[in-house]
């Protein structure tokens, strides 16, 4: 039986009206979970529960494992360089040594950041540089619980391409459990072991699709035909 790393159990959550209704997940150790429904149904909120920055109005997160959030801002320190942002988690978990450095470094090179790109500060290269930053300094700390929200925002389509590619083979070798939130499908069905649908809100799972073993014309064919039944039913 597959570990559980991360689970929700009925969560429930309301602003001015019912966001969140009744949801209940599990993530596996080391598994990648795609998380995919329409604009504004409580996916970012979804993951600031999990994360444990927002409180549920209802149910229960369980989580076994240090965790780590890509937020879908950069968030970087724009008076730091971007190796000195990539490094400020390592300070503060109290990581040390040259061998944090030599992680983040790696890690960062593996992303596509080059020694100038890193040398220089939030404000003087472009988003997609700075994504990767940011997704880079939640790496470097190694956690067993990675929740991402949109990285593939703000990048070409070219370095979105790369992106995949480099986040897919990071992931699988560092082994940790993640889940991703993306509108862009192609990209995050190439690299999902599993798939969950949101309905609109207020939200609740709706189908779950599991991806290995098919090809990414079979996994796009399979959740574009469940989101668009899912928007027919809504118009009738």
């Amino acid at each position: 039986m597959a570990e559980i790393v991360l689970e929700a159990i009925n969560i429930k959550k309301s602003f001015s009206e019912p966001v969140l209704n009744g949801i209940s997940l599990a993530l596996q150790k080391g598994e990648i979970l795609g998380l995919v429904g329409p604009n504004a149904c409580g996916k970012t909120t979804l993951l600031r529960i999990l994360a444990g920055l927002e409180r549920a109005d209802q149910g229960e997160v369980r989580r076994e494992g240090r965790m780590g959030l890509v937020f879908q801002e950069d968030r970087l320190l724009p008076w730091k360089t971007l190796m000195e942002n990539i490094c400020l988690g390592l300070k503060y978990s109290g990581a040390k040594g040259d061998s944090a450095l030599e992680r983040a470094l790696r890690l960062s090179e593996k992303l596509g950041l080059s020694r100038s790109d890193l040398e220089a500060y939030p404000l003087k290269v472009s988003g997609g540089t700075r994504r990767k930053a940011a997704i880079a300094r939640i790496l470097a700390l190694e956690p067993e619980i990675i929740l991402m929200d949109e990285p593939f925002t703000g990048l070409d389509f070219q370095t979105t391409s790369m992106m995949k590619s480099a986040l897919s083979k990071l992931l699988r070798e560092m082994g940790s459990s993640t889940i991703i939130v993306s509108h862009q499908l192609e990209e995050l069905l190439a690299i999902a072991d599993r798939c969950l649908i949101m309905t609109p809100r207020p939200s609740r799972i709706a189908e779950e699709v599991f991806l290995k073993g098919l090809k990414l014309e079979e996994r796009l064919e399979r959740v574009k035909e469940i989101l668009l039944r899912m928007m027919n039913y809504e118009h009738v």
